[in-house]
């Protein structure tokens, strides 16, 4: 869940951005910041994938409230299975100034401190365990763990650093397998910038 918070300069960037008429321009902004993952499942997104914008706060929808902070990039089948009614998970945290690090990941699912009810709703409103979500990332992590046993964790790093694909669910990476996930994410896009 670390892709969903936006700094305050893409917000003013990318401010004027309007859906749907805007929609292409903003699923290709919303992408970039994103660092090329869905920002609900932490899959890395491929190109064959169906991105869609997806409006977090679904009631601000076509409304003058909605913009680019209410925005994600998110594959299609996430945006399909997440929660419509969002009433019914109130309170949810204001993602302009939620952190992510209110998120842990245990044993496959994320988890938040018992009396984090915010991050709780939020968890259960955008559908990040349930059970596709949950096998997808689970087998992608043994399969990794695999390769991490059978040859070790600089073969391992060598494998995510040519193929971001392999990079998908790095909270998970991180956590399972103590591979810095992240730093590579980072060091794979500094590498393509000019």
């Amino acid at each position: 869940m670390n892709f969903l918070p936006k700094d305050g300069a893409a917000a003013k960037e990318y401010g004027d951005l309007r859906y749907p008429q805007d929609s292409e321009e903003a699923r290709d902004a919303l992408i970039g910041l994103q660092k090329g993952f869905c920002a609900y499942s932490e899959r890395h997104l491929k190109p064959l994938d169906s991105v869609e914008v997806e409006h977090f706060d679904p009631r601000k929808k076509n409304t003058p409230a909605d913009g680019f902070n209410n925005w994600h990039a998110v594959i299609r089948w996430m945006n399909a299975h997440k929660f419509r009614r969002i009433d019914r998970y109130e309170p949810l945290p204001d993602l302009e100034s939620w952190k992510p690090d209110r998120v842990r990941y245990e044993r496959g699912l994320f988890v938040c401190d018992d009396g984090d009810i915010e991050t709780k709703n939020l968890i259960e409103f955008l559908s990040v365990n349930r059970q596709e979500v949950f096998e997808e990332r689970s087998n992608h992590i043994e399969r990794l763990r695999g390769i991490q046993r059978r040859f070790g964790n600089e073969a391992l790093i060598e494998i995510l650093r040519e193929s971001p694909a392999d990079l998908s669910f790095p909270t998970a990476i991180v956590a399972e397998l103590g591979i810095p996930a992240f730093d590579l994410i980072d060091e794979l896009l500094a590498s393509e910038r000019p």
